[in-house]
């Protein structure tokens, strides 16, 4: 009960400093501008060999990759018998990205000028982000209980976390999303994955019943 408090709480901190963001992002405030300035240039300088290492590195986090790499770890856990991760896992992913269209259909931010690679619709929260960060807590959720070694377990995490961190890094400067737009997407996911894990076990005994009769009428 102590573990599912503090998720919940982590998870709605998340959210109230997603919304501080998102209120600073649509009155343009200056310290929106300050942030974004700052990490830009902590991504520069700007030369031919990084830029095309940028571009390779920011696919790992397309939302589209990330989806199909979902669908294919949902397929593994169904194969295995495990429907209840199977389906929640799908939902987490697919259900949550629909947050940040209806976010970025709202807030209607114009991406950031002279981009160096081609990206379309609006800006904020980063897509990129959102998806890559439900992505990475997944494959660790799904992977670390079978990890017994702390040391290994401690170096999988980092090896996760600055997957997130290069993805953020690519979306800034590629200059497809300003650095508040990777924040928003970081605080968004995080708040999704915690929140809703939190009530995982009412809302996936909900998903699994239907199939869980069928299965037994088989």
């Amino acid at each position: 009960m102590k573990n599912k408090t503090l998720t919940l709480i982590g998870g709605i901190i998340c959210w109230l400093l997603f919304g501080v963001f998102l209120i600073g992002v649509i009155h343009n405030m200056g310290w929106i501008n300050q942030i974004d300035h700052f990490g830009y240039q902590l991504t520069q300088p700007t030369y031919h060999l990084k830029t095309h290492i940028m571009i390779i590195l920011t696919h790992f986090g397309d939302p589209i990759i990330i989806q199909v790499l979902t669908v294919l770890l949902a397929l593994y856990l169904w194969w295995q018998n495990r429907f209840n991760e199977s389906l929640w896992y799908v939902l987490l992913q697919f259900v949550g990205y629909s947050l940040v269209i209806l976010v970025k259909y709202n807030v209607l931010r114009v991406r950031p000028s002279n981009k160096l690679f081609p990206a379309n619709g609006y800006s904020f929260p980063s897509g990129h982000t959102f998806a890559t960060v439900i992505f990475v807590f997944t494959l660790l959720a799904v992977i670390l209980p079978y990890i017994h070694f702390q040391g290994a377990r401690i170096g999988l995490t980092l090896i996760a976390f600055l997957w997130i961190v290069v993805i953020m890094v690519t979306r800034v400067y590629l200059r497809d999303h300003f650095t508040s737009d990777v924040i928003g997407g970081f605080l968004l996911a995080s708040g999704w994955w915690l929140i809703t894990n939190t009530f995982r076990h009412r809302l996936s005994q909900w998903l699994i019943k239907p199939i869980t009769k069928i299965h037994n009428r088989n």
